[in-house]
């Protein structure tokens, strides 16, 4: 990958975790409608497409298409900004008192943190240890589908 190409990603990578900051300002401040826009314009720039492009695609897919071209180190910063942005729409939506919308996206940004920690095939680092366990209170148990369930127990057998 040329020198150039890798700036270009350093600096859109910087640009996601700028764009996830304002949401939680935009959060913080009770400004939900806007937060959400902020989420969509910096999941519309991840992914370098528009919302009804890659939201029509199951979660597989979208990470597909995150990781496509891409250097490993890469796509793994573009999944993670990507679970990062799910995270912070679970807090929005949990904010406006839509309690199913909140679950799904955390499970989103869960199902994203386990396969990449699970893709390592070693214990998880203390971040994603600490980034799993948040999103885990966040979704009841009872909740979680099959596949977050399956990718917890590939987990556990790796000794985390």
């Amino acid at each position: 990958m040329s020198a150039k190409r890798d700036d270009y990603i350093l600096r859109a990578i910087e640009q996601l975790r700028i764009m996830v900051a304002a949401a939680v300002k935009l959060r913080n401040r009770g400004q939900l409608d806007q937060a959400l826009l902020a989420i969509v314009n910096a999941q519309e720039k991840l992914f370098a497409r528009p919302a009804s492009t890659f939201m029509a695609l199951d979660l597989e897919e979208q990470l597909h298409l995150l990781r496509v071209g891409e250097a490993p180190d890469t796509a793994r910063e573009k999944c993670l900004g990507y679970a990062a942005l799910l995270r912070e729409a679970g807090l929005v939506y949990e904010a406006r008192d839509k309690p199913e919308l909140a679950a799904s996206a955390f499970q989103s940004a869960l199902y994203i943190v386990l396969t990449l920690a699970v893709e390592t095939s070693l214990p998880p680092t203390d971040e994603a240890t600490a980034n799993i366990a948040d999103l885990l209170e966040r979704v009841p148990v009872e909740q979680l589908h099959a596949p977050v369930k399956e990718l917890l127990s590939q987990l556990a057998t790796l000794g985390a």
